[in-house]
This record gives structure tokens, C-alpha cells and sequence, in this order.
């Protein structure tokens, strides 16, 4: 455990005994969410027109599950060290990456003899700092014919699971019309003559493979760039033969492993801004 964590240069496993349990830092991985985006709905169209003209990536709180050796001092020193000013370096050698973050609470603890497990959940308030673009680089993964504008997502190393199809192809809510109703009257005058479609969430699940953590960063960073770059992005599915406007507005993490070739399982959530269920056919 000695080297894997150190905060503020502070091997936290020698001074304390803390140390990240397995797969306890996953959610740290995900990508941060997209502001909240201006839009105007128009009743008399599909969709909404959105302003995404500067997309901006927001803050976001995540948990990171901890094990301690030793006794409450140990802990409590710990704790002090994450509440000496509120920001922190967290260097975790197994991602190559150094994060700073900021103590937001302890969701839960339990002991038994001298062995803790504890959650602390964090706050990353610089979503871009440390990042570099570099085109994406993968030899691993096959094209499965699904684009995010006109690139293959191979390109980072990532197929897209079963599931997402099915949600892609589902119809999103219809717009409500006009719609009256007259007390001392049986149901409701309805203006049924045209209907619309609101935007519709959808959900991709993903899977990032990488040779190594260089190559990973590399594809990972320069997915996050694509997806939030100003415009509306552009999906292509190839079992459709068509293409959808969308935007991406959030990210979750299932699984990750840094170890040997690197999995990275984790769920995109994309808003199509505009579809119709006339365009299956």
C-alpha cells in the first residue's frame, strides 16, 4: 500500500495507515457534468433549440471509499489533514494523475477491532486542470460503425455496449398541447391536431479499453474535449443509416482497473435535442 496515495506529498499509508480500498475511487473517474445550458422550447416543434455556444464543464462531488490500520488518532490525524485549508493534492499512482480536491463530508464508517472503512466524498472544483489534448490513439478496439461527429468511437478505444441501441431507438415524450378542462364536464377538450416531441435523455453505455494509463489519458481526455466542444454534437449510428443532434450533459462510472490492459466501463448520458419516430424508417 506504501506509495499509492499521497496527499500533499504525504504518503498517507505510512503516517496513518489509510489507504484506497478495491475499485474505491471508480466515481473519481467520471466525466464532470456539463453546466446547465440555455435553451428556448417552441411548442410547435420537436425539440428545443439549445444555446451551446460555450459549453462550460461544472464542479462535482463524488465518494472515494477508504481502509485505515491503527486507532482513532491515526484517523483523526487524517481528517485534520484534509481539513488544514480546503484544497489538497491527491496523487494516486496507479492513474498517474494528480487531482486536487476538496473534503465535502463523510457519508458513513464502520469498525471492527483495529481495521476502519470509510467513505469522505470530494469535491473537484477544476474539471480541466492538468489536461492536455492529444488526438486519440487505439489499436484495440474494431469499429462497430457508432460516430460522434464522423469519428469512430474505436478511435478512443471504446465500443458501446448492449443497451444502448434499444434506448437510442426510443421514442422520447410527446409535448403537451392545449388541453382544457371543465369542471361539471366528463373528461377534457384536447387540441389534438398536430403533435410534437420534447428532447429525450440517452443513456450510452460504454466501455474504454487501453495498452496502458499513457494511452488511456490520452483517449479519455480527448473524448471529454470532443463531447463538450462548443455546437451541438452529432451521433451517427450505422444500424440506423441516419444521424441525431445531441449534446452530452452527464457521465457515471460502473467499473475501472488500471491493472494490465485498463477497463474503464462507465455510462454517457447524451440529450438529443430533436428526433421523431418517422425517422426509423
Amino acid at each position: 500500500m506504501t506509495g499509492k496515495l499521497k496527499i500533499d506529498e504525504k504518503d498517507v499509508y505510512l503516517l496513518y495507515g489509510v489507504f484506497v480500498t478495491n475499485n474505491g475511487y471508480k466515481d473519481l473517474l467520471a466525466f464532470p457534468p456539463l453546466k446547465p445550458v440555455e435553451s428556448n422550447d417552441w411548442a410547435e416543434e420537436d425539440g428545443e433549440e439549445v444555446d451551446l455556444s460555450a459549453p462550460a464543464l461544472d464542479t462535482r462531488e463524488f465518494p472515494i471509499r477508504f481502509s485505515f490500520h491503527g486507532n482513532d488518532s491515526n484517523f483523526g490525524a487524517f481528517i485534520e489533514l484534509l481539513s488544514d485549508g480546503a484544497y489538497h493534492d491527491f496523487d494516486f499512482s496507479d492513474l498517474g494523475k494528480i487531482y486536487r480536491l476538496r473534503l465535502v463530508s463523510q457519508p458513513d464508517m464502520s469498525l471492527v477491532s483495529t481495521l476502519g472503512v470509510f467513505s469522505l466524498r470530494f469535491a473537484d472544483d477544476f474539471p480541466t486542470e492538468r489536461y492536455e489534448y492529444a488526438d486519440p490513439v487505439s489499436s484495440i478496439v474494431a469499429k462497430q460503425g457508432h460516430e460522434l461527429d464522423g469519428k469512430d468511437f474505436s478511435e478512443y478505444g471504446v465500443y458501446i455496449l448492449q443497451g444502448s441501441d434499444a434506448e437510442i431507438r426510443k421514442s422520447p415524450p410527446v409535448k403537451r398541447n392545449l388541453l382544457q378542462n371543465f369542471k361539471g364536464e366528463n373528461g377534457v377538450v384536447y387540441d389534438g391536431e398536430t403533435v410534437f416531441f420534447q428532447t429525450k435523455e440517452v443513456k450510452l453505455n460504454c466501455l474504454m479499453r487501453a495498452n496502458d494509463m499513457t494511452e488511456f489519458w490520452r483517449n479519455y481526455n480527448a473524448l471529454l474535449f470532443n463531447l463538450t466542444r462548443p455546437g451541438e454534437r452529432t451521433l451517427y449510428m450505422d444500424f440506423l443509416m441516419d444521424e441525431y443532434p445531441c449534446y452530452y450533459k452527464n457521465c457515471a462510472v460502473s467499473d475501472f482497473s488500471p491493472n494490465g490492459k485498463i477497463w474503464f466501463q462507465f455510462t454517457l448520458t447524451l440529450v438529443f435535442t430533436a428526433f421523431r419516430v418517422d425517422e426509423y424508417e
